[in-house]
């Protein structure tokens, strides 16, 4: 369900701070009808960090787990969305992120790079205070994450990493052949030729 927001609220967002105020107005007015039950919100930016839109994807604790990335995303698609901060609250006031929290959030962020929509931000508020992913330094920990990277993109990695390996590999030993012929005093510029080093580097050997 898309939340009716005012002019003022569709403001530009450079950090935690600027969309923390208009999440915890929202929160307030929602709370009215689901008082003491978890908010799922995506915040959809434009290229300049704008606010597009802001979705409440899921109500309810026992729906937080299983938060389809297909649904979260689907207004991204939609509204031509560029980015998007997850933000839900934890109606005990206590905003730690539990395991579950961290855990949805590894997986938004994968989801995200396939879907060419960055995930830039995990909120967690209550009507007091919020907790950041970004600011905390938990964020850049599971971007790093490979939980819920895809296979393919996993077997790209260690090809490229193979074939990195190869090539450093296969210039060691050109190397180690190159030393070789210089101390049976093979002029350089035979050793040069065969090798493919400069007289620069066979001298430096």
């Amino acid at each position: 369900m898309e939340v009716k927001l005012s002019k003022q609220q569709k403001v530009t967002v450079n950090s935690a701070e600027d969309i923390y105020p208009i999440m915890r107005q929202i929160l307030r007015r929602e709370n009215k009808i689901g008082q003491g039950q978890e908010h799922f919100w995506m915040v959809g930016l434009n290229q300049a960090n704008k606010i597009l839109y802001i979705e409440l994807v899921a109500l309810g604790s026992a729906n937080m787990a299983n938060i389809n990335p297909r649904e979260a995303f689907r207004m991204a698609i939609y509204k031509l969305a560029v980015q998007v901060i997850m933000v839900h609250n934890h109606p005990g006031g206590k905003v730690t992120p539990s395991y579950e929290d961290q855990d949805l959030t590894d997986h938004f962020i994968q989801a995200g790079k396939f879907l060419k929509v960055e995930v830039i931000d995990h909120l967690i508020i209550s009507d007091e205070t919020y907790y950041s992913f970004v600011d905390s330094g938990i964020f850049k920990k599971l971007q790093a994450s490979e939980r819920w990277i895809l296979p393919y993109k996993l077997k790209e990695r260690y090809r490229n990493e193979g074939k990195n390996e190869g090539i450093q590999l296969g210039e060691k030993r050109v190397r180690e052949m190159a030393k070789a012929m210089k101390q049976k005093e093979i002029s350089i510029a035979i050793i040069a030729e065969t090798s493919g080093l400069s007289i620069e580097e066979i001298k430096g050997l």
